[in-house]
């Protein structure tokens, strides 16, 4: 029943009725690392990021921005623009943060992408992020995520079409949401400067 279930959300888009399969996550991404910081020249002045596990804490859905830059680097591959990112080592994977890439960027050993492959990279962002890596995380000593978690996790895919329908909803959620977080803050703001002037 609980099978069942699984394979037939209980909302969908009008106009989709197949049944979503259950496949291997290492079937649909590229699993990819990065690299120690050492190997790069730091450059602030050029434009390729380098992006590091404190970098997702200054951004929400998309990473577009790193602390530190580096020249190009051409023996290392960068990862392309859309893949899905998150911490694999350490306690920050316990934290979810989960990023989509906003440009091709060099990444720190510390971090992991999937470079989706035949799937939709936003409906794989949002099966990442609700879904929690940290749930399959080997906690024994430090928590890491490794190949050997990512390769045999369970995933269900709809059709493409299907994928970029539901990804294309929560990105243009996650917008709306960002918006009035933005507005909150700044009427939080206003608010603390009132209370400064009325009551110093």
């Amino acid at each position: 029943m609980k099978d069942n279930q699984a394979k037939y959300p209980q909302l969908r888009f009008k106009g989709f009725t197949d049944p979503w399969e259950e496949r291997k996550l290492g079937d649909y991404v590229i699993i990819r690392s990065g690299w120690s910081p050492s190997n790069f020249d730091i450059n602030n002045n050029a434009n390729n990021l380098f992006i590091k596990v404190d970098d997702l804490n200054y951004s929400t859905r998309v990473q577009e921005e790193s602390q530190v830059k580096v020249n190009i680097l051409s023996k290392y591959k960068k990862m392309k623009k859309s893949s899905t990112i998150f911490p694999k080592r350490g306690a920050a994977i316990m934290t979810n943060k989960v990023r989509m890439l906003g440009e091709d960027s060099y990444m720190d050993t510390n971090m992991m992408a999937l470079e989706p492959k035949g799937i939709d990279p936003e409906y794989l962002y949002t099966f990442i992020n609700k879904t929690g890596l940290y749930k399959i995380a080997d906690t024994s000593t430090i928590p890491q995520i490794n190949n050997k978690h990512i390769e045999p996790y369970l995933l269900l895919i709809p059709s493409l079409e299907e994928q970029h329908k539901i990804g294309s909803f929560f990105k243009q959620l996650d917008g709306t949401i960002a918006i009035h977080q933005r507005k909150l803050e700044k009427l939080q703001e206003l608010k603390k400067g009132y209370l400064q002037k009325m009551f110093c």
